[in-house]
């Protein structure tokens, strides 16, 4: 037999446990050759105990798996605890392992999860998503740089073994190591899944106990503690520290921060601890700004002095001091009657351990053991999409979907395009439900939700559109009841704010779509948000609004109206006419991927066109295209870049040519309009579509996985450092109405 499997075992005591192998030799155990470890506490947390390589009683072959058995006995609570663990061939390389625990005697128990993955011999090295070589210590989440929870070892054959996790969602788990709040984003104070994933520590490699550990349930619990205000020495403040506990500074800030410093020290005044500014921080010295940076842990109990230096040209209000107990605590609420199921894989290649390799089969082995089925790229968009989709706060089992591991939020577009790209009715329907409880009394709706904080922001682009097309679309792909209340305040909403006269025809500061960049100090004219609006019309007539289809035609002619005969330029779909960047104020010929974004909404929502093969292919011919297939997502009909004197951008703000905004390649919105143009019957799209998808994996070769944009500047360490993004899993939905894939190979697509 070759690959990964795994074999029973039965030890003196009659109880059972498993040691997987790789063809016919052993190569790991679990938990020091049990299963698992818990670590729990009641509803109080007044009492606490362990359960440390636990082993089954009971062992049953059943539909393909390996099924383990066994009640514990926690007379601590009076409580019994039933664990089962299951293990499940996928394929040669990965094995899927599941646990639920249950219990029915005790209304709430606290409980972290511990599974130790222990190579039967001292491995070559450690790796984890981001490392070839990693040191050791955390390797997925706020205490780790890794964007995805991935790591593993390599034994002594070279075989690259790894353990992953299903969604922060599935197993209770997030990574929000920033907070949001009212005066600018901050730390997040509480540390929640601070190392979702841990290698063996040089320490541990050294004494010869080697593991990779995934924990789900940590929490390193934090107290307020009081600060003595009575100053000492100038702007110098007292707290009570304890030895080997660690403390975080909350505090506000004003003034001109760049190169303050402020430390805390001991009772000789030596500092042990410094947070230097510099002015990224702040750009306004006016505002007030919200800071957080924690201390290590102190070296002994007593006294300790919290100082800003003395010539400081800042000010501060609301310090705060919280204590982080040095042990953490476990959060995963386990309540009479319930259970929870957590699900791991773990995988053994034969390839070399590159930086590539690690990327790439950490997120197609993730896909197999999910069940998902499609090519390379389809699976590592649905491994980046699962990995950006957790719990919303430790405790709030709510889901967040978030753009990558660098955002702690949900914005609403962001995942709009993510969720529609995947079969899970569930995730569809608590979204949209969550955002329209944002609505305020006008009728619009928030783009953000957060952790810990709230968030205000009706802006004036796609939101209310995409509520209407989204309400529309749960309802075909689900047969969801859409809120037909929300829905009516929102059509009003859009016809009184952006056409009020009723003609069909619309203006706004704002371009719907990607582009909220491009502020504009008047009302303009943007062909996305035209074609937006119409599209939005027919949602909202479908929904049982009482629209009349001239008014729908009328929008759609406005549409259509942009593509015109621009001089010299030729003739295209133009998608700001209104700017004033040319000689004397006149208007430059611009295109951009989100004009036909609207027209992809169309086909694919309503089987509608809205433009015509020639619109389309006009449009599409403008576009300049790289050696590896990259269009910009904006650019002038030249084909050149914005300079820094002249751009449609707003505030300020610019990069360089081919970079973000002014001309990145964005696989989404490239991909969208390649789709149209394959609908139209453009000879170049099936090219195109393929090295387009070719380079998200080849383009940076050190980096297989999404990205939010590659950069046009040739440079692959010019493209995004949204690295693991999420919206460019509406791919999925894109091949399947091109006939590429079957729904049913998502396998969340029989819960719908």
């Amino acid at each position: 037999m070759t690959g990964l499997s795994y074999c029973l075992q039965k030890d003196s005591n009659n109880r059972f446990s498993t040691v997987l192998l790789y063809g016919d030799k052993p190569l790991a155990q679990h938990n020091d050759g049990g299963e698992l470890n818990l670590l729990i506490e009641n509803g109080d947390r007044a009492d606490r105990m362990e359960i440390s390589s636990w082993k089954a009683t009971e062992a049953i072959e059943k539909d393909g798996r390996l099924i383990l058995k066994g009640k514990s006995r926690l007379s601590l609570f009076t409580s019994d605890l039933d664990l089962e663990v299951s293990y499940e061939q996928i394929t040669e390389q990965v094995l899927k392992k599941q646990i639920r625990i249950y219990q029915n005697d005790i209304p709430r128990l606290y409980l972290s999860l511990r599974n130790s993955l222990e190579p039967v011999s001292a491995p070559k090295s450690y790796w984890s998503f981001d490392h070839t070589d990693h040191l050791g210590g955390p390797a997925y989440g706020i205490l780790a740089d890794d964007v995805f929870p991935a790591a593993g070892f390599i034994d002594n054959n070279g075989l690259m073994v790894g353990l992953l996790t299903d969604s922060g969602w599935k197993n209770k788990w997030s990574r929000h190591a920033w907070r949001r709040t009212g005066r600018g984003n901050t730390t997040a104070i509480q540390m929640a899944d601070p190392a979702l994933l841990r290698t063996a520590t040089q320490l541990e490699r050294n004494t010869g106990k080697h593991h990779v550990t995934l924990t789900l349930g940590e929490l390193y619990g934090n107290a307020r503690i009081p600060l003595d205000y009575q100053k000492e020495n100038g702007n110098r403040y007292r707290f009570l520290g304890r030895q080997g506990y660690r403390y975080t500074v909350a505090l506000e800030y004003q003034g001109n921060v760049n190169g303050e410093s402020i430390h805390v020290c001991d009772v000789n005044g030596t500092s042990i601890h410094s947070i230097f500014y510099n002015d990224e921080y702040s750009k306004d010295s006016n505002e007030w700004v919200s800071f957080v940076d924690r201390t290590n842990e102190l070296p002994y109990d007593g006294f300790y002095s919290f100082h800003i230096q003395e010539s400081s040209k800042i000010q501060t209000r609301n310090i705060q001091i919280y204590e982080s107990a040095p042990q953490p605590v476990p959060w995963h609420e386990l309540r009479q009657g319930e259970e929870l199921v957590y699900t791991i894989m773990i995988f053994a290649e034969e390839c070399e351990a590159t930086s590539r390799n690690i990327k790439l089969k950490s997120q197609m082995n993730l896909s197999d053991g999910l069940g998902f089925k499609g090519s390379e790229i389809e699976k590592i968009l649905y491994a980046d999409s699962k990995m950006l989709t957790w719990i919303t706060e430790p405790g709030l089992n709510e889901p967040m979907v978030v753009p990558s591991t660098f955002y702690f939020e949900m914005y609403f577009r962001d995942v709009f395009w993510i969720l529609n790209g995947t079969h899970d009715a569930y995730l569809n329907e608590n979204i949209l439900r969550r955002i329209g409880e944002t609505m305020n009394g006008e009728g619009a709706i928030d783009n953000i939700i957060t952790a810990y904080h709230g968030s205000i922001e009706h802006t004036d682009n796609e939101l209310p559109y995409l509520y209407l097309i989204w309400s529309f679309l749960n309802k075909k792909r689900f047969g969801s009841k859409p809120d037909l209340k929300k829905v009516q305040q929102i059509t009003q909403l859009i016809q009184n704010k952006f056409d009020p006269d009723g003609d069909g025809v619309i203006k706004t500061n704002n371009p719907q779509s990607a582009m909220d960049v491009m502020w504009q100090n008047r009302p303009c004219r943007f062909a996305s948000s035209q074609g937006y609006y119409a599209v939005a019309l027919m949602a909202a007539k479908e929904l049982g609004m009482e629209i009349a289809e001239e008014y729908v035609q009328a929008a759609i002619d406005a549409y259509r109206d942009y593509y015109d005969e621009y001089g010299t330029d030729g003739k295209f779909l133009h998608t700001f006419p209104d700017n004033t960047l040319g000689e004397n104020g006149t208007s430059i010929g611009m295109v951009c991927n989100l004009d036909l974004e609207p027209e992809f909404l169309s086909l694919y929502v309503f089987d509608r066109s809205m433009l015509d093969r020639q619109i389309v292919i006009d449009t599409l011919e403008k576009y300049p295209i790289s050696p590896e297939g990259l269009m910009p997502n904006l650019c002038r009909t030249d084909g050149k870049a914005f300079t820094k004197e002249v751009n449609p951008f707003s505030g300020g703000l610019y990069w360089k040519p081919g970079i973000y905004a002014n001309g990145g390649s964005w696989l989404r919105e490239q991909y969208i309009v390649l789709a149209v143009g394959k609908y139209h019957g453009w000879a170049k799209a099936d090219e195109l579509m393929q090295k387009r998808v070719d380079a998200e994996l080849n383009f940076d070769s050190k980096n297989p996985l999404s990205r939010e944009y590659l950069s046009l500047t040739e440079d692959p360490d010019d493209s995004a450092v949204h690295r693991v993004f999420g919206w460019n899993i509406i791919l999925l939905a894109i091949h399947e109405w091109l006939g590429l894939r079957k729904p049913e190979w998502d396998p969340d697509y029989s819960k719908s």
